[in-house]
C-alpha cells in the first residue's frame, strides 16, 4: 500500500513539473480541444458555440477551427484524424501529456461529458476577461484615456454579473 502512495505521488510530481510551464487559460484550451477530438460526435451539435471561443494560442485556435470546419462538413473522425496527425502532431502531443482531462472523462456519461465542455468553455471566457482587464488596466497605468477606462468597467460588471 505504501508503494502505491508513493507511486501516486512521483506521478503527481512529474505532472506538475511538466505543467508548470503552462498557464490556467493554455491547459483550459487543452482540454477543450481534448473533449472536441475524442468525443467528436458528441460536441456536434456545440460547433456553434465552439466557434465563439477565441483561443489565446494560434495553433489551438487553429486546430479547433479546422475540427469545428470538419464537424459541419460531416467529415468523418477517422479521416479528420489523419488530417490533422502530421500538422498538429506536436499540439496533439502536449495536449495528451499536459492534461489530465482523459483522467476525469473517463467514466462519464455523455451528459457530464457536455457539462464537463461548458464548464471549461465558461472557465475560457472568465480567463480571458482576466486577461483582458489586466490589459486594460496595464494599458491605463500607460496612458490614461477614457476609452479605455470605460471598457475596463465594462468587462469588470460583465464579469461581476456573470
Amino acid at each position: 500500500m505504501h508503494y502505491i502512495f508513493l507511486a501516486l505521488r512521483e506521478t503527481q510530481f512529474a505532472l506538475h513539473q511538466k505543467r508548470k510551464g503552462l498557464s490556467k487559460i493554455q491547459i483550459i484550451e487543452f482540454s477543450i480541444l481534448f473533449i472536441i477530438l475524442e468525443y467528436f460526435d458528441l460536441v456536434s451539435d456545440k460547433t456553434e458555440e465552439l466557434s465563439n471561443i477565441e483561443f489565446i494560442s494560434e495553433k489551438n485556435d487553429s486546430l479547433k477551427n479546422i475540427i469545428l470546419d470538419s464537424l459541419n462538413t460531416g467529415m468523418n473522425k477517422d479521416i479528420l484524424n489523419s488530417k490533422i496527425k502530421m500538422d498538429y502532431a506536436k499540439i496533439i502531443s502536449e495536449i495528451n501529456e499536459n492534461s489530465n482531462i482523459q483522467i476525469i472523462t473517463k467514466n462519464k456519461t455523455d451528459q457530464e461529458i457536455l457539462d464537463l465542455l461548458h464548464e471549461l468553455m465558461q472557465d475560457h471566457k472568465d480567463q480571458s476577461n482576466l486577461k483582458k482587464i489586466e490589459s486594460l488596466e496595464q494599458k491605463l497605468i500607460n496612458n490614461l484615456d477614457e476609452n479605455s477606462y470605460s471598457e475596463l468597467i465594462k468587462l469588470k460588471s460583465q464579469i461581476n454579473r456573470d
